[in-house]
């Protein structure tokens, strides 16, 4: 068993571990695609099919690219850029403060990926500075490894502490996690070092004021806690709100074997599986991607089609005729690029999106669900166009990371004796809910996903004309490779009269942004 020396701030070390290193040896990297195959394979899918004979190599890279923390020595990434300003040693206790650093961990709770923004203060001692760009190549230095994000908070604080020798250091981190159901949770974490932990001090009231007013979340100056409390924390194995959500739902038992595979990959990368804060992380990760992929053993509701219908059908029909895997999308012939860097810092859209998407789960959680909730209970009529929207997660197939956001859903009703026309209301939603479901709950694309539903609720309610549009953030875009934390991606499938009639594609896009606006005023 792997084995770490865990320090402090785990900036200093770099973890040397037998095939963790950049030049990873080919039979390492073997072990780690075997490990892949073994996944695709409890999952009941196979590794053979188009589309995934590359998957085990991508993901084992994704993996390596994620992880590349324990292998860099992140106290480099802040080289000599230290300044010595006599004026801002001879002036007031001004603040240095910079937001907006976007990041991507995996947590050691779920072995998912968590993303997000951070923003950190620091009062400089002395007048000494801190080249800007040296606090997001550090962040994405911590970033890249397995830990909650409390601990990674904790972490950069006590960095940044420990190298510039400010007189306090204080930070907000912003996060999205993936896996606790079809809309990401938001968490929102903080520690501070120094003057900003003292009582009285007005740094820590400053650096939350600012925020607030650039209309950031800030969380209250009580919920800072100082290094010490952290590391307390941290060594107790208390998990996040999150990892205890994630412990407490009810999911699938995985085979021995598929958790076998998950450890595997946490050996290859220079983990310990059976560390405080891991242990049994393989185990809740292969039982997660169990449930992520029930889709392919789910068929669509049939429809009572009219005259029985009293809103209490709710009988599981045969599948719909079920659309193909069809043909490799581009990128499975593009250059993988997982070797690629990015220093893009640019505004985060899935993040935004992301955040959309939690505070309508948490609003409808509380049984106040704001308008984009609302619409996705109930469908909304203009011109005899319906609409529905609903939120899901899928998975991608080529590296078996999540991708999530909003399935939105236009339709012309059918005749007479159609589902579309004669089903009752509340059963027609729990059907379309039903066919989002089980085709985002497998191993997909998302050009896939989206004609797939197109075809499945066409033939579901005899419907004259269907639009999809899906707009989803894609964690192999974010938490890997060129990490493009601005990009969405966007797609769309019309069918029946639609599918010829661009005039009427854009009043069905019409009719979809409509519920949209009218929340944003």
């Amino acid at each position: 068993m792997v084995q770490h020396k865990h320090s402090m701030c785990h900036c200093d070390s770099v973890a040397s571990l037998p095939g963790a290193a950049e030049g990873l040896e080919e039979q390492e990297l073997a072990r780690m695609q075997a490990a892949v195959h073994q996944l695709l394979v409890g999952v009941g899918e196979d590794p053979e099919r188009e589309g995934l004979v590359d998957t085990p190599r991508r993901v084992a890279k994704a993996w390596l690219d994620m992880t590349r923390g324990y292998r860099q020595e992140c106290k480099s990434a802040f080289g000599t850029a230290l300044f010595h300003e006599p004026i801002v040693a001879a002036g007031s206790d001004g603040l240095v403060v910079v937001r907006d650093i976007t990041f991507a961990a995996l947590s050691e709770r779920s072995l998912l990926p968590f993303h997000g923004r951070a923003h950190i203060a620091y009062v400089p001692s002395q007048g000494v500075v801190l080249g800007l760009s040296k606090l997001a190549r550090v962040i994405k230095c911590l970033a890249a490894r397995l830990q909650t994000q409390a601990q990674f908070t904790q972490r950069l604080v006590e960095a940044v502490q420990a190298e510039v020798g400010a007189r306090g250091v204080a930070a907000v981190v912003q996060a999205l996690h993936l896996g606790a159901g079809p809309a990401p949770a938001a968490q929102l974490t903080s520690a501070a070092t120094g003057c900003f932990t003292q009582p009285g001090c007005g740094h820590l009231a400053e650096f939350l004021a600012l925020l607030r007013l650039s209309g950031r979340s800030a969380p209250p100056a009580a919920g800072f806690c100082d290094a010490a409390a952290a590391l307390e924390r941290q060594q107790s194995g208390e998990a996040d709100g999150y990892g205890a959500a994630v412990a407490a739902e009810a999911a699938p038992v995985a085979s021995s074997s598929m958790v076998a595979a998950t450890q595997q990959l946490l050996l290859s990368v220079g983990e310990d599986p059976a560390r405080k804060g891991l242990n049994g992380g393989a185990a809740r990760y292969a039982s997660w991607l169990l449930s992520a992929t029930a889709g392919y053993r789910m068929h669509p509701p049939s429809c009572c089609a009219g005259a029985a219908c009293a809103g209490g059908c709710s009988g599981i029909g045969s599948p719909v005729a079920a659309a193909e895997l069809g043909p490799p999308t581009p990128d499975e012939h593009s250059p993988d690029p997982s070797d690629a860097s990015s220093d893009d810092m640019s505004t985060e859209v899935p993040f935004i999106l992301g955040m959309r998407e939690a505070e309508a789960a948490a609003a409808a959680a509380a049984g106040q669900p704001p308008e984009l909730a609302q619409q996705a209970q109930r469908p909304a009529q203009q011109d005899g166009v319906q609409t529905f929207s609903a939120h899901f997660s899928s998975q991608c197939e080529h590296h078996l990371l999540p991708f999530y956001g909003t399935l939105r859903l236009a339709y012309l009703p059918g005749g007479a004796g159609s589902a579309s026309a004669a089903c009752d209301p509340a059963c027609l939603r729990r059907r379309l809910a039903g066919v989002v479901e089980m085709f985002s709950r497998r191993l997909q694309v998302q050009e896939r996903l989206t004609h797939q539903v197109a075809d499945a609720v066409a033939s579901l309610l005899g419907a004259r004309a269907v639009l999809v549009a899906v707009e989803s953030a894609h964690m192999c875009m974010v938490a890997r490779g060129v990490e493009k934390h601005a990009s969405t991606t966007l797609t769309t499938a019309a069918r029946g009269e639609w599918a010829e009639d661009a005039a009427g594609r854009a009043a069905a896009l019409e009719a979809l942004l409509e519920p949209l606006q009218h929340a944003q005023r």
